[in-house]
């Protein structure tokens, strides 16, 4: 029995091995083409009870070094019960690129609230690329300039380095690196031309392009489709290139989850928001996950059987490494090496999480509205 174990150990091994090296090709196909023209810029934040966050958001937005003549802001203030309203409202009196689009009753046509409050946001604003982040982000100030430097003419939308910070959550070291996994899918298969993942805190799209594919329309009613699947929707019906932004200066951090009901919600949604993506998307993280499942299930029992065929352990072994080097990569630039000190118990984490939480998402009932509660502390 611990043979067939083993065996199968080493067939999940070389299936991730697989994987990996598709990511790192797909990296090392990643060609950087540049322009200096500066288009007219949108960029739009929805926020929902965001009063801790708000100001630190905008300050970071109105210090870029984009031209301000180019650039509009629009605040998305959808149903904030707090002092959201009047902090953006003391902005407004001080910036005249600044505007506020305010939604006061729960959205009953079946779009989803997120995807409602981006709908309007864009629909008041003009620019020819729409930028979006979150309201408790704090964006770095070249942010703009070098996102519209992707923009070539072929390029209908770019897509950008997004990790987690630390919060005082003991589990928040290992979100982050669960962070670092979503930068390296994202990159590793848009260098293939691959549309799989990406976030709504550091991405931009031609507005053109909104327009082509007429917008949410089909795909409003799921939560997160601002980011993966409405990438997914854009490579599927357009001929437009998409681009990874891996450069220091464009990196947008948010914080990971603070306490267990905002994680374990976070969870249920992206598995239920996966059951939207194309089959070989979800073929592929299906094998990531299972691969990574059997692996290290027979790393355990062959170290507690004192198994002999040392081949097969270091085939497995090779799989921790490599994962490890990759992740060291993206750290890099996100400035995070030191998490990786944790890797080893992230890859027990990263399974039992999913494999508890996970089964919530597909058949259980996700309450999309609790990613906005971060600050109901």
């Amino acid at each position: 029995m611990v043979e067939v174990i083993i065996y199968i150990g080493t067939f999940a091994s070389v299936v991730y091995l697989l994987i990996l090296l598709y990511l790192m090709i797909g990296i090392m196909r990643t060609r950087v083409e540049v322009t200096d023209k500066q288009p007219s810029v949108s960029i739009i934040v929805a926020a929902h009870n965001e009063s801790l966050n708000i100001a630190a958001c905008l300050d970071s937005i109105l210090q870029q070094s984009y031209p301000k003549d180019k650039t509009e802001i629009i605040i998305v203030n959808d149903r904030s019960r707090d002092d959201t309203e009047l902090i953006i409202n003391n902005y407004i009196k001080k910036c005249n690129n600044l505007q506020v689009v305010k939604i006061d009753e729960e959205n009953n046509t079946g779009i989803d609230n997120k995807i409602n409050a981006l709908n309007q946001g864009i629909a008041r604003s003009t620019g020819d690329i729409i930028v979006t982040t979150d309201a408790d982000c704090i964006v770095p100030s070249n942010w703009i300039k070098r996102i519209n430097s992707f923009f070539t003419s072929n390029t209908g939308m770019v897509v950008g380095l997004s990790p987690n910070v630390l919060t005082k959550w003991w589990l928040s070291s290992f979100l982050c690196i669960d962070a670092l996994l979503a930068d390296l899918i994202a990159y590793g298969s848009l260098g293939w031309g691959h549309a799989i993942t990406c976030t709504g805190r550091n991405l931009a799209y031609r507005r053109s392009v909104y327009n082509e594919i007429d917008g949410f329309s089909g795909i409003d009613h799921l939560m997160s489709v601002d980011d993966d699947v409405f990438m997914q929707k854009i490579a599927k019906n357009t001929s437009w290139e998409i681009k990874y932004m891996m450069t220091e200066d464009s990196v947008v951090k948010s914080p990971s989850s603070e306490n267990w009901a905002h994680f374990i919600s976070q969870r249920k949604r992206y598995v239920a928001s996966a059951k939207s993506f194309p089959f070989l998307v979800q073929l592929g993280y299906g094998l990531l996950y299972s691969s990574k499942f059997f692996i290290l299930f027979s790393f355990i029992v062959a170290l507690f059987a004192n198994f002999s065929f040392n081949s097969h352990l270091i085939l497995q072994l090779l799989t921790f490494i490599y994962t490890l080097l990759l992740f060291y990569f993206i750290a890099i630039k996100t400035n995070q090496i030191s998490l990786l000190i944790l890797y080893p118990l992230w890859e027990l984490y990263y399974l039992l999480s999913y494999l508890f939480i996970g089964p919530l998402g597909l058949f259980g009932h996700v309450n999309w509205d609790s990613r906005f509660d971060l600050n109901n502390r």
